[in-house]
């Protein structure tokens, strides 16, 4: 630490400025004389990101947690596959050396499981100040509503709006502590109608949409900012690219692109909250 001694007229107008005696550490930051050694010493504490839905790198959930790295921030990934997250995992450390990413595997529409994976990471990370939730029924194959199983709808039920329930409920509490914090759930534009053969993936993702309208109006209030992405597009992905081998890259969604997305959703202020965007390719039809 080095205390300055200046002529008296920077002292006076210094004074004015911080009305206190002040040091200037040495890598250049001024600090009270009462209160330099706590602020010099302490450094804040990075805060956490939970993204639910991660298995495959590259891939969306992949993307998010690997832009969340890269903006400083403790990673928590979730996802049913232990080997995928580890994978992961290893590749986002690969991209950004040093990060800190901890895998939990869980499958979300559980709710002991749910409340394990969450327990798990806020003990490695620290409390969530972002929660991403990514979790997708697959809407392939496609069938018509009067032969559809209806096990199946029941199941993208659960990864639709009861999984984001769970899982919100897991981090509201601290993010009310807080007075801050940040949901962001993955929707898809079949969010906002339903279409043929899509009845299973409509409804689900329709009831994931009102309730992140509901949680929003609920929430933002207390400082929390919730908000609902509509990916109107296939992602960039093999697990989904496998049904449409020939489809031209300018229809399929850079996941990178769109982790940006994510990231500037969570940037945002107070009093200039986003509650949906919808991202799409540039040759993409609507």
């Amino acid at each position: 630490m080095i205390v300055l001694f200046l002529p008296s007229t920077a002292r006076a107008m210094l004074g004015l400025m911080f009305r206190r005696p002040f040091l200037l550490a040495a890598g250049g930051a001024c600090a009270s004389l009462m209160t330099a050694a706590p602020l010099c010493a302490a450094q804040e504490k990075p805060k956490a990101v939970v993204v639910v839905g991660v298995s495959n790198a590259p891939g969306l959930g992949y993307a998010i947690a690997k832009r969340f790295a890269q903006g400083g921030m403790n990673v928590g990934i979730v996802g049913r596959q232990k080997e995928r997250l580890e994978e992961c995992k290893a590749a986002i450390l690969k991209e950004v050396p040093g990060a800190q990413v901890v895998c939990s595997a869980a499958d979300a529409t559980d709710p002991a499981q749910c409340a394990r994976a969450f327990s798990e990471l806020a003990a490695a990370n620290g409390a969530a100040d972002a929660l991403v939730y990514n979790m997708a029924s697959r809407p392939m194959p496609t069938v018509a509503v009067a032969d559809l199983d209806p096990e199946r709808l029941k199941r993208d039920w659960a990864t639709g709006p009861y999984a984001a329930l769970l899982c919100a409920q897991q981090v509201l509490p601290a993010m009310r502590e807080a007075g801050s914090g940040s949901i962001l759930i993955t929707g898809a534009s079949a969010s906002l109608r339903g279409n043929a053969k899509f009845g299973s993936f409509s409804v689900a993702k329709s009831g994931l949409r009102v309730l992140a309208q509901s949680l929003a109006k609920e929430v933002a209030p207390e400082g929390i900012h919730v908000a609902h992405v509509i990916i109107d597009a296939m992602v960039d992905m093999p697990m989904l690219t496998k049904f449409v081998p020939d489809a031209p890259p300018g229809k399929l969604l850079d996941t990178d692109a769109a982790a940006e997305v994510y990231w500037n959703l969570y940037q945002q202020q107070k009093r200039c909250y986003t509650f949906e965007v919808d991202v799409r390719p540039y040759l993409s039809q609507w």
